[in-house]
C-alpha cells in the first residue's frame, strides 16, 4: 500500500510537470530509499518516461549527507575532511605568535561554523564512534590553540538544540505545538519514544532540554 501510494505521488508529479510545461532531466534525478531491514531495499526504482530513476545509498542534500538508513557517518566524514583541512591554517595562525582570542575566533569562524551546521538534524544520532572523532578534532584544536575553552560537538549540539526550540516556540513553528505543557505546573512533557533512534533526534531532545532548563529555575 505504501509502495502504491508513493508511486501514484510520483505519477501525479511527472503529470503536473508535462501540464505546466515542465520537463525533468531524469539522468539527473536521484531515488533515496529510507528502509531500516538489514536485507536492504527490495524496492523496485521508479521510471519516468520509460526513462528508470537511478536509486542511491547517500545522496548530499543542502550541504548534508543522507544515508538510505539515516545514518550520519558519512556525512561526519565530510565535517572531518574540510576541518582537517583548517587545522593546517590554525597551525600557521599560531606559528605566528598571534593572540590566543583571535586565534579563538578564526576557529570559531571557521571550524565552528562547520560543526553546527545542520547539527541539529544529524547530532543527536552520531554514533559514540564519530563524535569521538569529532572531539578529537577540537582537543586538537585546543592544544594548537592554547585556549581550553573551545566547545566539544556535544556542547555544540545542546547549545544549537536550544536555540532552535526557543525559535520555534516564538515564531508559531508548525513544530510548535507539537511542545505540550502541564496544565498544572506548566513544565514541558517529555515526548515518550519508543525507539533510541526517535528518542536522540530533534524535538523529544529539545522538549528534554527544555524540562531540564524547567527545573534548573
Amino acid at each position: 500500500m505504501v509502495t502504491r501510494g508513493y508511486r501514484q505521488e510520483i505519477a501525479t508529479f511527472t503529470n503536473w510537470c508535462d501540464e505546466n510545461g515542465l520537463q525533468l532531466n531524469v539522468s539527473k534525478l536521484k531515488e533515496l530509499v529510507v528502509v531500516y531491514r538489514r536485507s536492504g531495499n527490495q524496492l523496485q526504482c521508479i521510471e519516468i518516461g520509460n526513462a528508470p530513476v537511478e536509486q542511491v545509498h547517500s545522496y548530499k542534500y543542502l550541504g548534508v549527507t543522507i544515508t538510505d538508513k539515516l545514518e550520519w557517518g558519512e556525512h561526519v566524514k565530510t565535517v572531518l575532511t574540510k576541518t582537517n583541512r583548517g587545522m593546517f591554517l590554525l597551525r600557521k595562525l599560531n606559528s605566528f605568535k598571534l593572540d590566543t582570542t583571535l586565534i579563538s575566533l578564526f576557529y570559531k569562524a571557521t571550524f565552528e561554523t562547520i560543526f553546527t551546521f545542520c547539527l541539529v538534524a544529524w547530532g543527536g544520532n552520531t554514533t559514540v564512534k564519530d563524535m569521538g572523532k569529532l572531539n578529537t578534532l577540537v582537543r586538537k584544536a585546543r592544544r594548537v590553540c592554547q585556549y581550553q575553552d573551545l566547545k566539544y560537538v556535544e556542547e555544540l549540539l545542546a547549545w544549537t538544540t536550544q536555540r532552535k526550540v526557543q525559535s520555534i516556540l516564538s515564531n508559531e513553528h508548525p513544530l510548535s505545538h507539537r511542545v505540550e505543557y502541564s496544565s498544572r505546573t506548566g513544565r514541558p512533557i517529555v515526548i515518550r519514544c519508543g525507539r533510541e533512534r526517535y528518542r536522540r533526534s530533534f524535538l523529544p531532545r529539545a522538549v528534554l532540554s527544555l524540562d531540564d532548563a524547567y527545573c534548573r529555575k
